[in-house]
C-alpha cells in the first residue's frame, strides 16, 4: 500500500498529525516533573512513577480537534493506591484520578520483589539451585489494597518444566515477604 502524501490528506487529518505525534522527551519530562510536584504533599515516602503516556482527549466542541494530553501513572505504596495525573504538553496539571486497576508490574518491581523474597533462607537456597527460573504471577488481591507480586520458583530439566518448587508472595507496599508455599520437597527427583 503506497504511503499517503500530505497533499492528499484532508485538513482535519493534517491537523491531527501534531496531536497524535509521539511524545517528545521534553513533554514527558515536564509531565513527570509537574505530576510529582503536584502530588508531593499527598504521596507517602515510597512511590514509583510508571512513566508518561500520550492521551488524546475528546474535544469540548463537536468540530474541534482533539487535544493532546499526557497521563503520568504513580503507584503510591505507602498509601496503597494508584494515581493518574493528566497534564497538557507543557506540564500544566489538568486533573488527578485514582485508578481502580493498578498497572502491570514493572521490571524494577519484579527485581525488588525477588530481592525481598530471597532474603529468606529457604527462598535463597531454592533460587541458587541449578536450572531454577523465576516467573511472576498475580496472587489473591490483598484486602488492604497492598501491591503484591507472586513469584514462582521452578526448575527446568531438558528444556521442560521439571517441577514447581515454591511460591513466594511479596508485599511491595510493606517491602516484606508475606507467604511462602513449598510445593516440591525434592527438586532433584526425576519426573
Amino acid at each position: 500500500m503506497p504511503a499517503t502524501s500530505k497533499a492528499a490528506m484532508s485538513d482535519s487529518t493534517r491537523r491531527m498529525l501534531s496531536v497524535i505525534a509521539p511524545l517528545k522527551k521534553r513533554e514527558e519530562q515536564a509531565a513527570i516533573k509537574s505530576a510529582t510536584a503536584h502530588l508531593a504533599g499527598m504521596l507517602s515516602d515510597r512511590y514509583r512513577v510508571f512513566g508518561a503516556e500520550l492521551r488524546i482527549e475528546k474535544p469540548a466542541r463537536p468540530r474541534a480537534a482533539p487535544e493532546r494530553a499526557i497521563a503520568v501513572v504513580v503507584v503510591d505504596y505507602g498509601n496503597r493506591r494508584t494515581l493518574e495525573v493528566i497534564t497538557d504538553p507543557n506540564g500544566k496539571v489538568l486533573g488527578v484520578d485514582e485508578r481502580a486497576i493498578p498497572p502491570a508490574w514493572s521490571r524494577e518491581e519484579i527485581t525488588e520483589a525477588r530481592a525481598i523474597a530471597e532474603r529468606d533462607s529457604l527462598v535463597a537456597r531454592v533460587a541458587k539451585l541449578k536450572g531454577v527460573f523465576v516467573s511472576e504471577f498475580g496472587p489473591e488481591p490483598a484486602r488492604d489494597n497492598a501491591r503484591r507480586i507472586g513469584l514462582r520458583y521452578a526448575v527446568v530439566r531438558k528444556g521442560r518444566l521439571g517441577a514447581e518448587l515454591l511460591h513466594a508472595i511479596v508485599d511491595l507496599s510493606a517491602a516484606t515477604l508475606v507467604r511462602i508455599e513449598q510445593l516440591s520437597v525434592n527438586p532433584n527427583r526425576r519426573s
